[in-house]
């Protein structure tokens, strides 16, 4: 199966990737379904609506660059870098939803992302995710991500859960 990857750039892409994180948020909840309330309290704690509201404002130029996955006129999956401010770029929303998951799509998407990081002259990636996305923090850790510090603030009951990544670009 043939995968092409492109930048987000039209109505049609955002709302694309908007399915995307509302999919993800779904499928969240579901992996993580006996800790309650968590993946609300983080999405609410990460603004979710807002980011939501305006996908191109806070993942497209120049804050940042979104990339979608197809097959054909497809979206199979996405993710998106944003700068933040400091020589760093953050990965986020990288998903493929789990009828598309074992084709190597999240992977493709991640170098992608770190490739497009790299030309935009970013020194270093950073990530947060969920302590229960084992697949993600196994690929992570396969591409060169090693565990950090936290770079985002979280309140104490939400830090617990969630692996903080980076990976230094060349």
């Amino acid at each position: 199966m043939t995968h092409s990857i492109e930048q987000a750039t039209t109505a049609e892409d955002w709302a694309a990737f908007g399915e995307l994180i509302r999919e993800y948020v779904e499928w969240s909840r579901v992996r993580y379904r006996e800790l309650g309330s968590l993946v609300d309290s983080v999405f609410s704690h990460q603004s979710l609506d807002d980011e939501l509201a305006d996908l191109p404002r806070t993942y497209g130029p120049p804050a940042g660059v979104t990339l979608l996955a197809r097959n054909a006129d497809e979206v199979i999956g996405g993710g998106a870098y944003r700068d933040l401010g400091d020589g760093s770029c953050e990965m986020k929303r990288l998903f493929v939803p789990e009828r598309f998951q074992g084709q190597g799509v999240g992977r493709l998407i991640c170098e992608a992302l770190i490739d497009g990081a790299t030309q935009d002259g970013f020194g270093l990636m950073r990530l947060d995710t969920g302590f229960l996305q084992r697949e993600a923090i196994a690929m992570y850790r396969a591409i060169g991500f090693v565990d950090c510090p936290p770079h985002q603030v979280y309140p104490a009951e939400l830090s617990a859960s969630i692996v903080f990544m980076e990976k230094r670009l060349s």
